[in-house]
């Protein structure tokens, strides 16, 4: 047994080294989220990164690479030599049977594409059927390389290449994709919006300031996804600077919907690592409309640890909407982990909007298990219309799990004919 183990982790420790040494030559081109920018220049700095000495130097570092590198194709496959044929190269990162090699003879062909050579290669992904994680790196590294070429090809081929084209041409070359998406040749103007996500994409792999900079301009502009481009440009920020430095980054922004959009994407992360200091950070935006979601985020974040602390927070802070969704939010979650403790709090809670919000999300949660308590709990609402709603929300879980105490129970609840049909016509619509 121990020699086996013995084995396997020896084979396990091959195959992480090749994957990390994958990584490194594929890191130009990894996906659509990574901040590598592809192209001859960047292969070059890469090996000077691993092995301590330029490409051409033949020096010691090199030499150290070399043999790091046959030791892990030994395991495997050597990989095809590049030249000025890469056929064979193609055929083993298309065609071998080890997935290992497979990787690593494409990180080695992205590493040999040049402005020349990238659409004879292209041609032969297509004859060989790429895979889509090679069919977008491939394109991501041709635009990077040679924008213009890799967009003239996208446009008229039938294969989904063009976004991630645009990707790589804006991390390469942020001046010259945003001049295109600026001046959009006639055949491409109904994919104004899509490009315009995928030059987003692209600058934050180089610039993510640039990118908020670019999105608030397409705000500006009346673009609908503007919003959804400002989460892709927190994620860059979270992933490059982490929460504490993506929070000052996101403050930063001009108060207004994009600056709610960027702040919640951040207060997802943050709160996860740091409830607490997430709170701090979110609370002074308490009475702002934009910064709703952020507020119930990190509410309901926090609840997971703590649902009497997050509790507390949310009903001390001034009444908004993100304080009713965050309280709702942490009831309807604390119900699930310890229903007598939630009932409690309840209990101690003054009548007031955002009592009947945590009671709202407590009955809504509770009713998949106890019914006949969470609509108690929901009759005990003030607002008659969150009243009505919550009752209404109860009921449905109610008729699911037993349609005949259901309707014994809707013919006595007062309830207007309207919201007990809408009970039953949900169930059906299920």
């Amino acid at each position: 047994m121990k020699k086996g183990l013995l084995i396997h982790s020896c084979w396990a420790a091959a195959v992480m080294l090749a994957f990390g040494i994958g990584s490194r030559r594929a890191s130009i081109v990894s996906s659509s989220d990574t901040a590598a920018i592809a192209g001859a220049s960047t292969a070059a700095a890469a090996k000077e990164t691993i092995t301590g000495a330029g490409p051409f130097s033949g020096g010691k570092g090199e030499r150290v690479e070399s043999r790091i590198v046959s030791a892990v194709e030994s395991l495997f496959s050597a990989i095809q030599p590049t030249g000025g044929d890469l056929t064979s190269l193609i055929q083993q990162a298309l065609r071998d049977g080890n997935p290992i090699t497979r990787r690593l003879a494409f990180a080695r062909l992205l590493e040999s594409l040049t402005p020349e050579n990238a659409a004879s290669v292209r041609e032969q992904l297509v004859a060989l059927g790429a895979e889509p994680d090679q069919w977008r790196d491939f394109h991501y590294t041709w635009g990077a390389l040679d924008g213009k070429a890799a967009l003239a090809s996208a446009k008229s081929s039938p294969e989904a290449d063009l976004a991630i084209t645009v990707t790589g041409w804006a991390a390469a070359n942020p001046a010259e994709a945003l001049a295109m998406l600026d001046n959009l040749p006639p055949e491409l103007a109904d994919k104004r919006h899509e490009l315009a996500a995928s030059v987003v994409s692209g600058l934050t792999h180089k610039n993510p300031a640039m990118a908020a900079e670019y999105v608030i301009r397409l705000g500006a502009e009346g673009n609908p996804k503007a919003g959804s481009l400002m989460e892709t440009v927190a994620n860059a920020t979270l992933r490059q600077l982490g929460p504490e430095a993506a929070a000052r980054w996101a403050e930063s922004l001009s108060d207004g919907p994009l600056k709610g959009n960027a702040m919640a994407k951040v207060a997802e992360s943050y709160a996860r690592r740091d409830p607490e200091g997430a709170a701090r950070w979110t609370e002074r935006y308490a009475d702002k409309e934009f910064a709703s979601r952020t507020i119930a985020q990190v509410g309901e974040r926090w609840a997971k640890s703590n649902p009497t602390a997050a509790a507390g927070w949310l009903e001390n802070l001034p009444a908004s909407a993100g304080q009713k969704q965050g309280l709702s939010g942490v009831f309807g979650d604390w119900e699930d982990s310890d229903p007598a403790a939630a009932g409690d709090y309840l209990m101690s809670m003054p009548k007031s909007p955002q009592r009947d919000a945590a009671i709202s999300g407590f009955a809504s949660g509770y009713a998949w298990q106890d019914p006949h308590t969470a609509l108690a709990w929901a009759q005990d609402i003030s607002d008659p219309v969150i009243r009505e709603s919550s009752l209404t929300r109860v009921g449905e879980a109610y008729y699911r799990k037993d349609p005949d105490g259901a309707i014994a129970w809707m013919n006595q609840s007062g309830l207007p004919e309207e919201a007990r049909q809408r009970i039953m016509t949900l169930e059906r619509r299920r």
